[in-house]
């Protein structure tokens, strides 16, 4: 590469709240300044991110259509042309239905993706989805699967030699070790992320009724929105549990909350590989949660938390009641947890192994 700065573009459908937001946000942060200038694209008008990543010096185009609108294709080309785009970098599948001919009409030489979820039948937007996905991802030069558990499920409709595994990374400097939770009084369990299906929150409230029903004294915190909170509340109360789950909504800085816990659960029926997870270990939380997708990457068994099986609620109460009757066995798992994020899961190691690539990709 010559003296000048290399222009990546990262293209994403929202700069909403969720995990493949955060994991742009940290490659605006930490990305070399040094070698890279980048930029980034969002489909949809609004969230808090934009904000977050423009103040970290990053422009960030606004195309305020849906990422099937043939506008943004025309949008998206002259970008890409006008700013003299290097590498283009997508995020998930939709941005790569217009964004990759846009990046190929622009002359963009090195065109790449991550993959932040495990393969499902809806993964690409359906029936249609699953025809033209394959074909469009041979035209990429990479696909970074988030976890080898995202990578293993994408087999069949990936090049083998244009796959690689980058472990999903936080941003470990603004999370602080804390103690094994706070004495004494209720059970306290946290959990985050979007209250959507996928997530399992419905046999997470059935595991509080359980442990309720034990007269173990409990409180969960569910952290996060989505389409599903009103009958996730509405089973609470009908649980006769109303009491003992709060719903605080989005929380942007989610490291005072993570301190009030005593356990961090997790009842996903799939996963990539979640920063939530990640940034409770980097806490020093103790993990109760599925064995699913990447989690059992970033959770040692019976080391840094507890793996247990999906839909069903009471592994998950079995589990958080082992952990909130032994406290030492809180306190050691938390560490190892939050050694473990140290040691593999930082967003600064995820940001230099992909401009690794970036400039393997470049060299050809």
């Amino acid at each position: 590469m010559s003296g000048e700065k290399v222009l990546c573009v990262h293209l994403i459908h929202s700069l909403d709240i969720g995990g493949a937001q955060k994991i742009l946000y940290h490659y605006a942060k930490f990305h070399d300044r040094n070698r890279y200038r980048m930029e980034a694209i969002s489909f949809m008008p609004g969230g808090p991110l934009i904000e977050e990543v423009e103040s970290l010096g990053v422009k960030v185009h606004i195309l305020n259509t849906r990422s099937s609108d043939i506008r943004s294709l025309t949008r998206m080309t002259r970008i890409f042309k006008q700013n003299r785009a290097k590498i283009v970098h997508f995020h998930n599948p939709l941005p790569l239905f217009l964004g990759l001919p846009a990046a190929i009409f622009a002359g963009v030489p090195v065109r790449l993706m991550t993959e932040h979820s495990i393969d499902y039948p809806q993964r690409a937007g359906g029936k249609m989805g699953r025809i033209f996905y394959p074909s469009m991802r041979r035209l990429l030069d990479m696909v970074i699967a988030c976890s080898e558990e995202v990578r293993k499920s994408h087999i069949p409709l990936l090049n083998p030699d244009k796959t690689v595994t980058i472990l999903n990374g936080i941003d470990t400097g603004s999370h602080t070790a804390t103690g094994p939770g706070p004495e004494g009084g209720k059970l306290r369990i946290g959990s985050i992320g979007t209250l959507s299906a996928p997530k399992g929150f419905k046999h997470l409230i059935e595991a509080v009724r359980i442990l309720s029903a034990r007269d173990i004294p409990v409180h969960l915190t569910l952290v996060g929105d989505g389409p599903l909170r009103p009958s996730l509340e509405r089973q609470a109360l009908e649980a006769g549990i109303g009491t003992a789950v709060h719903f605080p909504g989005i929380v942007t800085d989610i490291g005072p909350l993570l301190s009030g816990f005593h356990v961090v659960a997790g009842s996903s029926l799939r996963e990539g590989l979640p920063l939530a997870i990640l940034e409770a270990m980097a806490a020093g939380r103790p993990i109760v949660t599925t064995d699913v997708g990447g989690n059992r990457e970033a959770v040692e068994n019976g080391i840094t938390g507890l793996l247990v099986e999906a839909g069903d609620p009471k592994a998950l109460a079995d589990a958080i009641e082992d952990l909130w009757s032994d406290k030492e066995q809180r306190a050691l798992m938390g560490k190892a947890g939050r050694e473990r994020v140290l040691e593999r899961f930082s967003a600064s190691r995820m940001v230099a192994e992909t401009e690794k690539i970036y400039s393997s990709l470049l060299e050809k």
